[in-house]
């Protein structure tokens, strides 16, 4: 298949995920059937849409006309076989539940013809073994965002032992017409990229926090005004070219063996989560959330990440 001859895609789960995907397909032209066992959770889908295109509309990304076309393009239902009618790429969005991939997976396939790209957006788990419930495993690929992925620019394509390669390129280039930014997992791992990354910082700071080093509240801000402040520009690979290769091998070379090496979360995390302190959806966590509300605590996350993103494209050009 070629991306050109994709007009029409599925999402089969509407949770946050899912909705917030679904916009993307159809603020770029694609009819999107948005699936779910659950009437209550697409009505809440449909609601979460017209809420996160708010704050798009709010910063000129789109304007009210183009939010609202976009939304006439999203149908809901709740029966799998009426979603996946005459579409050409499908993306499972479920839990993290290999079982529950699998029987998804399964279904999804007895219903499409052999030419329907299925992917996955599974944020850690197996491709291969996802694959395995298909007889042609070789169009189902990874198709990995990220929270919130109307929002946040990245998609991880990620190959399976039998994903074929045009199956990838395929995706990468429709995360690139969806205005997302892919990068290609060439070889399965857990976590893929991203997750690693993001997992390989935070035990470090859950080991700076348990010895006493600095508060969270300093391992947050050593992350937002240090390292975090310069990466939507330089990734570590530029930071150390643009440092020298010759200082960041000398560093490594005495601070690697002093990093974390932990392989179960510390006794005062596992704590936290016994207390019933889960963060934002308890109001308590690493911090306290007495004196703001949810609603406006993602407010201010998703007009930051807006305005950032808009900066960045701004700066390259494009």
């Amino acid at each position: 298949m070629r991306l050109e001859d994709l007009r029409k895609a599925a999402l089969i789960g509407a949770g946050t995920m899912g909705a917030g995907i679904a916009v993307c397909f159809a603020q770029a032209g694609y009819d999107v059937m948005l699936q779910d066992i659950s009437e209550e959770q697409l009505d809440k889908a449909l609601h979460r849409i017209a809420e996160s295109q708010g704050i798009l509309i709010q910063e000129s990304v789109i304007s009210a006309e183009e939010a609202a076309k976009a939304r006439e393009k999203i149908t809901t239902t709740s029966s799998l076989e009426k979603a996946l009618d005459g579409v050409q790429f499908v993306l499972e969005v479920v839990p993290e539940v290999l079982d529950l991939k699998l029987k998804v997976f399964g279904q999804i396939e007895s219903l499409c013809s052999k030419d329907v790209i299925l992917a996955t957006n599974t944020s850690g788990l197996s491709v291969t073994s996802i694959a395995s419930a298909c007889q042609y495993p070789e169009r189902v690929v990874g198709f990995h965002w990220v929270n919130p992925p109307e929002l946040v620019p990245l998609v991880e394509v990620i190959r399976g032992k039998h994903t074929d390669i045009e199956t990838a390129h395929l995706a990468s280039d429709l995360a690139r017409r969806l205005g997302k930014m892919p990068i290609m997992i060439q070889k399965e791992v857990p976590g893929f990229a991203m997750n690693r990354l993001q997992f390989a910082a935070l035990r470090e700071a859950l080991h700076l926090v348990e010895e006493g080093v600095v508060s969270p509240e300093d391992v947050d801000k050593a992350m937002s005004y240090g390292l975090g402040f310069r990466y939507p520009w330089l990734g570590p690979m530029k930071t150390a070219d643009l440092g020298g290769l010759d200082v960041f091998h000398s560093v490594a070379s005495y601070l690697f063996e002093d990093l974390s090496s932990m392989r179960e979360p510390p006794e005062f995390f596992s704590r936290l989560i016994n207390e019933g302190k889960l963060g934002i959806k308890t109001e308590r966590g690493f911090y306290d959330y007495d004196n703001e509300s949810t609603e406006e605590i993602l407010r201010k996350r998703d007009l930051f990440f807006v305005r950032q993103w808009k900066l960045i494209q701004e700066v390259q050009g494009t």
